[in-house]
């Protein structure tokens, strides 16, 4: 196995540690935050005062972290679906299709999301006072983390000679 590929599949592996890390516990926390609000709020007439920001910046950070898990796979209905009526050459190629576009356009998006980042850095959430390029930023790694997604799937499905997956029962580790 080419050292590119071994390093693509250490890339990889890191991406979804910290991922799989950040989608559960964006998810603990979600549950957490929005069950104490509930309860503050029909037990105790109280709430949270900060419980929608740190909702929104959790969601935000549980979002992108799930697509980026999701992209290394193309996992997309609609990709899946198109995938499945192909079969070999026509499968890879339409793979490396996805997998091309989705590292442009999400470079791109990262791009103009950090510009964005860089504009409203003077701009702060009421409550915390956490600046709204803290979110951006957060959407501009995200979004990077999902091109190098799909950049490793490329490796992979070039340089590695992996199937086209078509099922999570597909996916190297099983279902994800």
């Amino acid at each position: 196995m080419s050292m590119v590929v071994r390093a693509a599949e250490a890339l990889e592996r890191g991406i979804e540690a910290v991922c799989g890390f950040l989608v559960a516990a964006g998810g603990i926390g979600l549950t957490v935050i929005l069950a104490a609000v509930v309860v503050l709020r029909y037990g105790f007439e109280s709430g949270i005062a900060a419980s929608v920001e740190i909702t929104e910046l959790s969601f935000a950070v549980f979002v992108m972290a799930g697509i980026a898990l999701a992209a290394r796979h193309g996992a997309h209905v609609t990709t899946r679906l198109s995938l499945t009526l192909l079969q070999g050459r026509a499968r890879l190629a339409l793979a490396l299709v996805i997998h091309v576009a989705t590292v442009a356009v999400y470079l791109l998006l990262a791009w103009y999301t950090w510009q964005n980042a860089v504009i409203a850095h003077d701009q702060h959430t009421p409550v915390l006072e956490i600046p709204y390029s803290v979110g951006y930023g957060t959407l501009a790694v995200g979004l990077v983390l999902i091109s190098l997604s799909s950049v490793v799937a490329i490796v992979k499905l070039t340089l590695g000679g992996a199937e086209v997956p078509l099922e999570a029962t597909d996916l190297e580790g099983g279902a994800t």
